[in-house]
């Protein structure tokens, strides 16, 4: 578990490892998102509900065609130095040694990825799911079947091309509130706040916590959590990416994502860690 701070750690720009610590108990400063504002946006968006895309079938020639186009972005990733950093940063002992904690009780992971986007209008989601293929083939025999998407703006043959890449659509819109009843990475590349409220209300319990990983957008100090981020590019890293045309497309889709690892002793009272 990592310790409570007496005070918040200030970001070294040398390090890509950055701890965060519960809130300190007492009134909550009035940016910081407490559990009962959790609780307030759960109610507003709807049940689980069955989904199915909104054109009745795959077009054949959009489906050869998007899938060229999808494995054009997984070769752009494969060259980009932001997908080499990626990869050799999996590698990582303190990552490892993370992962190894997750699967100590179960020896393979789920991949579920939420809100990827439209693979077939925009780049950025194309690279995106290029990240999430590429994490489930460095996982090996880890990884617990095949990669389940879902995105509502899903077409009929994006989908077809997902299952082509040996993705599964999930048929349900779920609203992010995917219980961990075992080891699982959720990869939310820049969802709305809503999802990931929901994804946290689902698994309000240490022991489904201590079961997920979250690929996402950086928490900070914003849930009250013990977590542990790994941010997933360096400050010099935003630059270059930012400011270099050909990798800018990486930088909106990547940027200010970070690893979440979640360490709670089994008898954690969350909602303390909330007050």
């Amino acid at each position: 578990m990592v310790p409570p701070a007496a005070e918040t750690p200030k970001p070294n720009p040398n390090e890509i490892w950055t701890f965060v610590s519960r809130r300190h108990r007492g009134k909550n400063p009035p940016n910081h998102t407490s559990r009962s504002n959790f609780q307030s946006t759960y109610s507003v968006c709807r049940p689980p509900s069955p989904w199915t895309p909104a054109d009745s079938s795959p077009d054949p020639e959009r489906v050869s065609k998007l899938l060229r186009r999808m494995q054009s972005s997984i070769r752009r990733f494969d060259n980009s130095r932001f997908g080499r950093r990626f990869l050799s940063r999996l590698r990582d002992p303190q990552i490892q040694e993370r992962f190894h904690e997750l699967t100590a009780s179960c020896s393979q992971i789920q991949i579920v990825a939420y809100g990827i986007g439209s693979i077939e209008s925009y780049e950025t989601p194309r690279l995106q799911l290029a990240l999430a293929l590429r994490l489930k083939e460095a996982l090996g025999d880890t990884a617990a079947g095949p990669i389940e998407v879902f995105d509502p703006v899903l077409s009929a043959a994006e989908c077809a091309v997902l299952l082509s890449l040996g993705c599964t659509v999930i048929a349900n819109d779920e609203c992010g509130r995917r219980e961990a009843t075992a080891p699982v990475i959720f990869y939310m590349p820049h969802c709305e706040a809503v999802l990931y409220e929901n994804l946290l209300n689902a698994n309000w319990k240490p022991e489904m916590l201590r079961r997920m990983v979250l690929l996402g957008n950086s928490f900070g100090l914003m849930i009250g959590l013990y977590v542990l981020e790994v941010e997933m590019e360096e400050r010099d890293d935003r630059r270059i990416l930012k400011e270099d045309d050909d990798e800018f497309e990486f930088y909106k889709g990547f940027h200010d994502m970070s690893w979440h690892f979640f360490q709670l002793d089994r008898d954690t009272d969350l909602d303390c860690l909330c007050k």
